[in-house]
């Protein structure tokens, strides 16, 4: 247990481990949707099994993994998005 707070306990902010979860909770979803096992995505995927297993217990993968993951389960344009718009700067903002 830890002693001392930080300060995404304070504004309720996830931290990167958390985000990582959550991303792996969202793809078991979509898995589970096109309706295969973790050994059948592996199988369709090449990605192996354990990296799988592991990804959605722990939200760790290579982007090159999570690349074959979303292409096998038909989600990959979803990954396509990412960084597509640069956030605003208080420059764009002034016009």
């Amino acid at each position: 247990m830890k002693t001392y707070l930080e300060l995404s306990d304070i504004f309720h902010e996830k931290s990167i481990e958390e985000r990582m979860i959550d991303l792996a909770s969202r793809f078991k979803v979509y898995r589970k949707k096109a309706k295969l096992t973790q050994l059948e995505l592996a199988d369709r995927s090449g990605v192996s099994y354990g990296t799988i297993k592991r990804f959605e217990r722990t939200g760790k993968i290579s982007l090159e993994s999570l690349w074959q993951l979303a292409i096998a389960i038909g989600c990959d344009d979803q990954l396509d998005h990412i960084f597509s718009e640069p956030p605003l700067t208080a420059d764009d903002l002034r016009g």
